[in-house]
């Protein structure tokens, strides 16, 4: 794909390559000519050492006006640029033959090795969708995305439990439409099998023992660490699209899906039945946001127009709880005061930061908070 994003025309430029050897000698003997008469006809009125000053700005005029700026506006408009060049070389070729014909020898097409620079330059370029350039730029990140970041997060994984009853089981699965589940012994960090539902509502017994023998696979264990491409290797040659995201300690992070990979590189595709979340950053005025707990620290940073600081947070709802001190309440309000903002927590599930409201400090706001709170010590 990277390759073909590069060439501008398969068939066109195969075609070019019969009428190079022409076009080549006849540039290099004009250049050859054009600097010889040039010299020829400043000697006589130019001192020897000013002569070689005017022959290398000759030389740089010639470069310049043949080769730099006609290769930038033929990548600025290579469609257009390509069908008259070839009109116009077809011509060239043709007068010219008759003079150049003991010249002409066979060109080698070398194959050309591109690197990321390149490919950002052609599609920075112009001539490139939004969206094909969006995908070019998912895919060289792709290989330097840790799972870690597409993954579900443990606290948002539903899973199941071996200590449960069959009901529970049922009721769980139709409630949530999942088609795998983790299934686990004591707790979130002892998976011991994935669930596939598949093969669940095909059995004629929902008995446990009966989904453990004939429904439930070996769970795919990865590190957090691994990056994206490579997951999305083993899952093709294992044949297993649903992994378990592992820490150094050997508890569960979260799990990926190959749904997952695929977001990572067509964007979030939304289907008939999910949810539609809301923006997790949106600006209510221009010193009031309302920002939602899973927003990306650096997308904050970005919208509020500050630097926060933190190094130990991605989110900003654990940028909150740690000025915050503790661990909230289920479906508590509260209030963090910080030097560049106010942030009034609206939301808080599973103990987990939702909505929150950000009130903007101005510096013209915080002089005029000084000078009353001088006037009232006075």
């Amino acid at each position: 794909m990277t390759s073909s994003i590069v060439s501008t025309n398969k068939e066109i430029e195969d075609e070019s390559y019969k009428y190079q050897a022409t076009l080549k000698w006849l540039s290099l003997c004009m250049e050859v000519f054009g600097i010889v008469m040039s010299v020829i006809y400043l000697q006589p009125m130019i001192h020897t050492p000013l002569l070689y000053v005017v022959v290398l700005l000759l030389v740089y005029v010639y470069i310049l006006l043949s080769d730099l700026l006609p290769r930038k506006f033929a990548n600025a408009h290579s469609d257009k640029f390509e069908k008259t060049f070839m009109s116009i070389a077809k011509g060239i070729q043709s007068l010219f033959t008759p003079f150049t014909f003991f010249l002409r020898f066979e060109v080698e097409k070398e194959q050309e090795d591109y690197s990321e620079e390149d490919i950002y330059e052609v599609i920075n370029g112009g001539g490139v969708e939004p969206s094909q350039k969006e995908f070019i730029e998912n895919l060289f990140e792709f290989d330097d995305t840790p799972v870690e970041e597409i993954c579900t997060h443990r606290s948002e994984v539903v899973c199941l439990y071996l200590n449960d009853d069959k009901e529970t089981w049922k009721k769980t699965i139709l409630e949530n439409r999942h088609t795998l589940y983790p299934v686990c012994d004591e707790d979130n960090d002892d998976v011991v099998g994935i669930l596939d539902t598949r093969d669940y509502f095909r059995l004629d017994s929902i008995e446990q023992d009966n989904v453990i023998n004939k429904a439930m696979d070996q769970p795919f264990f990865i590190s957090q660490n691994m990056k994206a491409d490579v997951l999305l290797k083993e899952m093709k040659i294992k044949k297993v699209y649903f992994a378990v995201l592992l820490d150094e300690y050997g508890g569960m992070t979260g799990i990926v899906t190959l749904h997952d990979i695929i977001e990572t590189l067509l964007g979030e595709i939304q289907e008939d039945d999910d949810i539609e979340e809301p923006d997790p950053i949106q600006q209510i005025d221009s010193d009031q946001f309302r920002i939602y707990g899973q927003a990306d620290i650096e997308d904050v940073e970005k919208a509020l127009g500050i630097s926060l600081e933190d190094e130990d947070c991605d989110t900003f709802g654990g940028y909150i709880l740690n000025h915050y001190g503790q661990i909230p309440d289920e479906g508590s309000h509260f209030k963090v005061s910080l030097d560049l903002m106010d942030v009034y927590v609206k939301e808080v599930k599973n103990h987990r930061i939702g909505q929150t409201i950000v009130q903007i400090k101005r510096k013209e706001e915080g002089n005029q908070h000084e000078s009353t709170e001088k006037r009232n010590r006075d």
